[in-house]
């Protein structure tokens, strides 16, 4: 009787290990394939369903540009997941509108796009005499106000290669000290080599071409020591003065 029991804890003991034996072997299968499932689901979840589609819009930096504006260029497609939303496009088209230096886009969970804009900075207001065009940094001519702005240089361009010469007056702009940019009347401008800053003192600075600015700008705050009429810095290394007092 004790063989009998002892034989059949044998045979159940080794059906256990058989069929452990048979779990372990089909656990990396089991594992697997939940897996396939799970990212099945996480794809289908993301890339197709309309749970994380894209129901809005947030716009941020917009100060100057309406909110408007930037929405309608942006066309972001309303009603697509969110994860296959191509956001550069997205930013490429917003770069586009003339007083954009820069856009960035991002995604919000669960369902919205944010649009961050970066608007360019006028530093100086270009006129031909007849119009008004705020100029940034970079010399780009981006905006036609009908009126002057005030505490902006005035250049007044002509000549045949106005962008050329429009930065070149933006690149001498940049290189004055904040003190002698605000006595700056008026930028006088016919070709990028005659430029010519006229204070509103009534006293001219002859400065040619926007090459070597900053040692010009470093020239001409020791030449005004002495009061003159005219400062001639196009030659920085020669520079001269007409109707000097003495």
């Amino acid at each position: 009787m004790s063989q009998s029991v002892d034989l059949a804890r044998a045979q159940q003991r080794f059906a256990r290990r058989q069929r452990l034996v048979r779990w372990r072997s089909w656990l990396p299968w089991a594992v697997g394939g939940g897996l396939v499932v799970l990212s099945g689901l996480v794809v289908w979840l993301f890339y197709f369903s309309s749970a994380f589609a894209v129901s809005g819009v947030r716009i941020s930096g917009a100060d100057t540009v309406p909110v408007a504006t930037i929405e309608e260029t942006a066309a972001v497609p309303t009603g697509t997941p969110l994860a296959k939303v191509d956001l550069r496009s997205i930013a490429d088209r917003v770069r586009t509108i003339p007083a954009v230096a820069d856009a960035q886009v991002t995604r919000a969970w669960p369902r919205r796009i944010v649009v961050v804009v970066t608007e360019r900075v006028p530093v100086v207001v270009v006129t031909d005499g007849s119009r008004y065009e705020l100029v940034d940094a970079t010399g780009t001519a981006y905006r036609t106000v009908p009126n002057r702005p005030a505490g902006l240089p005035e250049a007044k361009v002509t000549g045949v290669r106005r962008d050329v010469t429009i930065h070149s007056v933006v690149t001498v702009s940049a290189a004055l000290p904040d003190t002698l940019r605000a006595q700056v009347g008026s930028i006088s401008a016919a070709s990028p080599d005659s430029i010519t800053l006229n204070l509103s003192s009534g006293v001219k600075v002859v400065w040619g071409s926007a090459d070597d600015s900053a040692r010009k700008a470093e020239v001409l705050s020791v030449l005004m020591k002495r009061q003159a009429k005219v400062y001639d810095v196009s030659a920085p290394d020669l520079p001269v003065t007409k109707g000097e007092k003495r």
